[in-house]
């Protein structure tokens, strides 16, 4: 099984990833508070959340959503819970 962990600040362009990892968790920024990851990723805690923007597609002319160039990946809401 492949899992990618993406640390980072903001939406990533991922397309080329999406067909080798078997889950991606956007862990964001996480500091301090990294053992929460691992606990996600051991499965010590079921990951939940909820995107609060779009993730745009790689073939996107604009990253801003709205904008007429824009291809979404990911919607604004989507994600998991349980």
């Amino acid at each position: 099984m492949v899992v990618v962990v993406l640390v980072s600040g903001r939406p990533l362009i991922i397309d080329d990833i999406l067909d080798k990892a078997d889950a991606i968790v956007a862990a964001w920024l996480p500091g301090s508070e990294g053992h929460g990851v691992a606990d996600v990723l051991f499965g010590d805690y079921k990951p939940t959340g909820k995107l609060s923007f779009t993730w745009p597609r790689g073939d996107s002319t604009s990253l801003k959503r709205g904008d007429a160039g824009h291809q979404t990946l990911y919607a604004l809401g989507h994600g998991l819970s349980y």
